[in-house]
């Protein structure tokens, strides 16, 4: 073992060690982490995992055509940590893939998704477990998180940001795990609060219609997370056990692709949050409009021409302003105020 230590200190520093783990032949918990030249992040979430106090677990690895040293990386881990099953992938193209390909490998009773740029916090995983077990029917429960930069700067708490579900959190007053009954679907449709690391589901639910849609290239976990809400009641807690990292990513095209496959999703289960509570089809699109809102403030900014920045900022008030009549809160109406003063001043903008 000490050798084994020695060579992944030799290859990637002190930085990159990992603790030693047996395998486990019947894991309770399938971890699933798809990775794509995330070298420098990878020891820090197989770290977490090992400072989780449930040793009863397998990591499933996805290395997704990495060009860095990932693979290289992960032969060596495995052989620290027997509970890491590394897989190589050259034709996944898509996150979605790479993880449906980890739930075909999984052989746990229950799921879990780890990002390899992400780490969860200690006794993640084990308050998670008790509370499935203590509640077998729950098909799915999350946690919450806190995002952080590439500098390693706090951002900001992600519960906090989501109005809607951060009254009902006010209004439960419950501390530790929590189940939402009929209303989980509708809730998680009006607010998309989770976020796939801090997720634990039976896979029990997980059939092969119950997958993430491999066709979709943005918000897949999304869509995965209503089709399972659907079918059963979901928990959550408020306790901060993830941390979550915010990459840099200003490109125009991808924002607009995102906010289209929102809407393909948006529509594909409208009818069935129509059935549990109307009023979430109007938050749902109130939320899509401030998308498309952000989307054209953003392109005001890079605009030289003033006719189209003042384009711009208009179509931001408007969505801005509908987005306010279906679903009233402080911030919309602030960034609306914002794009009133943006029309006015347009040198400002």
């Amino acid at each position: 073992m000490i050798n084994l230590q020695q060579a992944i200190e030799k290859t990637f520093g002190t930085s990159h060690l990992i603790e030693y783990h047996e395998r486990n032949t019947e894991p309770l918990v399938s971890i699933i982490i798809p990775t794509k030249n995330c070298l420098s992040f990878l020891p820090i979430a197989i770290r977490s995992i090992q400072n989780q106090y449930v040793d009863e677990v397998e990591i499933i690895i996805i290395d997704d055509g990495s060009t860095d040293d990932s693979w290289t990386y992960l032969t060596l881990a495995t052989l620290c940590d027997n509970r890491i099953r590394p897989f190589k992938i050259t034709n996944g193209g898509s996150v979605a893939k790479a993880r449906n390909f980890g739930l075909d490998k999984s052989q746990g009773e229950y799921i879990a998704f780890l990002d390899a740029d992400d780490y969860w916090l200690p006794h993640k995983l084990d308050k998670q477990l008790a509370f499935h077990k203590k509640h077998p029917e729950i098909t799915l429960s999350f946690c919450n998180y806190v995002h952080f930069d590439e500098e390693n700067k706090f951002i900001g708490n992600c519960f906090d940001y989501w109005p809607l579900f951060n009254k009902y959190i006010n209004q439960s007053k419950q501390v530790g795990y929590q189940m939402i009954p009929k209303q989980g679907a509708a809730m998680i449709y009006a607010e998309n609060v989770i976020g796939t690391s801090g997720v634990l589901l039976n896979k029990a639910v997980i059939t092969s219609s119950v997958k993430f849609d491999e066709e979709l290239t943005s918000a897949e976990d999304w869509d995965l997370w209503l089709k399972i809400a659907l079918s059963g009641p979901i928990g959550f807690t408020i306790s901060v056990d993830l941390a979550y990292l915010m990459r840099a990513n200003s490109e125009s095209a991808n924002v607009k692709l995102r906010l289209l496959q929102t809407r393909k999703i948006m529509r594909r289960y409208a009818h069935d949050i129509f059935n549990i509570n109307p009023i979430a089809l109007m938050q749902c699109s109130a939320r899509l409009l401030v998308g498309y809102a952000e989307y054209h403030r953003n392109t005001s900014f890079s605009q030289q021409q003033s006719t189209l920045k003042f384009t711009h900022v208009a179509r931001s008030f408007g969505c801005h302003s509908i987005a306010f009549l279906l679903s009233p809160s402080i911030r919309v109406l602030k960034a609306l105020l914002s794009d009133v003063k943006n029309l006015l001043l347009p040198s400002k903008a």
